[in-house]
């Protein structure tokens, strides 16, 4: 990040790309740091006519970044890229955007995953400059290129190699976002939160609300993080009671109305992160001899209710 011109590329302008992308837009518009929204069809057409439209806090802006594009050549190398679309599209997207991509380029991971470096290096395994993250945040698509932020703090947390020069960049660009040594263990602890409130909202078709007030479900989700607690310390990371009481307590932190990214995917016929929140579960916990009888029933439950083979 030597050059006089900053390129950073938000990949996915969906509800957590549009979260993200919408402040550095706003602050750094013709300014040597250009935004650069990546993505495609009505999407990307809805932006480049009218602009993100984005709504938080009862205000609505409508945000135009420096380029919305899909096209790598005209995006060109990139000083950072940060990847807001769904951990099953990681793979595929890279390949397509590896030309955007060098030695000096930074990676920034904001999946709802433990394991996105090991991802990222199936498609680009040469690739060093990794910063694994999470954020915290309720943000959702209402139409193409209108993001609506539900509620959530917003806040980022990303590790690997400190670059303190880029954090301090995101932050002035209005990110919530903070580096830390240990990101395995938060990425645990979010995992600890996403992955069985994913599952079980999913399978009982229920909303973060009608989940907080239905202790029959309240009792089965406890038992999902107490299944993910024993897998995360095979990972040499430590989930303790206290961090299973805040993941419950976190649920109190978003509307009434809130559904998970993977319900909302299930409901709407998308392709969904099964794969990364309920199969990763239950096939590792297996692979380490750790029995998941709640897992495997909310996993039937969702099967039997979507079809899914």
């Amino acid at each position: 990040m030597n050059s006089d011109t900053i390129k950073i590329g938000i990949l996915g302008i969906g509800g957590i790309g549009g979260f993200v992308g919408a402040p550095l837009a706003k602050k750094y518009k013709n300014t040597s740091t250009n935004i650069i929204f990546i993505c495609r069809g009505e999407t990307k057409k809805a932006i480049q006519n009218d602009g993100l439209l984005f709504e938080s806090k009862g205000t609505t802006e409508t945000i135009f970044p420096d380029l919305v594009s899909d096209n790598p050549t005209e995006i060109g190398i990139l000083n950072v890229l940060i990847l807001t679309c769904k951990s099953y599209s990681i793979n595929n997207i890279l390949e397509t955007y590896k030309d955007c991509i060098n030695d000096e380029t930074i990676i920034i991971t904001l999946q709802n995953v433990v394991n996105a470096k090991e991802i990222i290096q199936k498609t680009l395994p040469k690739v060093s400059q990794i910063m694994e993250g999470c954020i915290y945040v309720a943000s959702n698509v209402k139409k193409p290129g209108n993001v609506q932020h539900l509620g959530g703090p917003g806040k980022i947390f990303v590790g690997g190699k400190e670059n303190k020069n880029l954090i301090d960049l995101l932050v002035a660009g209005g990110l919530d976002i903070t580096y830390v040594a240990n990101i395995n263990e938060i990425l645990w602890k979010k995992y600890l939160f996403v992955a069985p409130v994913a599952a079980i909202t999913s399978a009982y078709k229920v909303t973060f609300g009608q989940l907080l007030e239905d202790q029959n479900l309240m009792h089965i989700l406890e038992n999902m993080m107490i299944e993910i607690q024993s897998l995360a310390a095979k990972n040499n990371i430590i989930l303790t009671n206290e961090d299973i009481q805040t993941s419950k307590d976190l649920l109190t932190k978003f509307p009434f109305e809130s559904k998970s990214s993977l319900q909302l995917d299930f409901e709407n016929h998308n392709q969904t992160e099964k794969q990364f929140l309920v199969d990763y579960v239950i096939e590792n916990a297996n692979e380490y001899g750790i029995e998941t009888p709640y897992y495997n029933g909310v996993n039937e439950k969702t099967n039997t209710l979507y079809g899914v083979s």
